[in-house]
């Protein structure tokens, strides 16, 4: 079966390039190329490709958040960085990415990206795995009362950090967390649910009310908490949350 291939880098040489390469692999079939990853990501919604090399250093949205926005999608694709900067590698690995390249890219160094790109697609689907196994919903533990108590991940509306504190938003309250905004995001994205709107604010799309337009075409959005508690989204993340929500 054919894997359905995505090129994004901002270089059209570079992409040409890359598109060349990839011919000699016979189930791998480039079906997109785009310069411009915001354009890139209303594709990747509609096409749901198997597989993407992903440039870094692009104008618009940088490769690595834009990694982190994908994952928020039901089915991700598995992706593929490729980049001049090896300074990068170490951030690069803290996305869902399986593969780092560097350009000019060796052919040696391809060939053992898509061996592991083959391995991980070998694997049975999650979906058949968890129909003989079901899945327990992921917990994080906040602090109420002097006493620690574990919330399933389904049930926290948001999240934000005010003067170095994580604090974590169910519909009723909003409690302490031990953990960093990282590490909480790191947990909340394996569910697909939800999305980092600002550095501050990782909000449950689930639990979205309204999405009010705010100035210098941002948005403010309100929570279906019961103080229905307005979030920012950043300049930056505009675009990926418009993607994710289909407007």
């Amino acid at each position: 079966m054919f894997m359905k291939t995505m090129i994004i880098d901002d270089e059209p040489a570079i992409c040409s390039e890359l598109e060349y390469l990839l011919k000699k692999y016979i189930d791998i079939q480039v079906d997109a190329i785009h310069t411009n990853p915001v354009e890139a990501l209303a594709t990747i919604i509609a096409t749901e490709p198997d597989l993407l090399f992903l440039d870094i250093q692009m104008p618009g949205m940088n490769g690595l958040d834009f990694a982190k926005a994908l994952n928020q999608l039901s089915k991700p694709p598995l992706i593929v960085f490729s980049t001049a900067f090896h300074e990068h590698a170490l951030e690069a690995f803290a996305t869902p990415a399986v593969g780092y390249l560097t350009k000019p890219i060796m052919e040696s160094k391809l060939d053992d990206v898509i061996q592991k790109v083959r391995t991980l697609r070998s694997r049975p689907d999650v979906n058949e795995r968890t129909a003989t196994a079901p899945k327990l919903e992921e917990q994080v533990c906040i602090r109420k009362n002097n006493k620690i108590i574990p919330i399933q991940v389904g049930q926290i509306f948001f999240a934000f950090v005010r003067e170095r504190e994580l604090y974590v938003a169910t519909k009723e309250s909003i409690d302490k967390c031990d953990l960093s905004m990282n590490e909480l995001e790191a947990i909340l994205n394996r569910s697909g649910s939800f999305f980092r709107s600002h550095r501050n604010y990782i909000l449950n799309l689930k639990q979205i009310k309204e999405i009010i337009p705010w100035f210098n075409n941002t948005y403010l959005i309100k929570m279906n908490d019961e103080s229905q508690t307005d979030i920012p989204v950043s300049r930056g993340n505009v675009k990926a949350f418009r993607g994710l929500m289909n407007f």
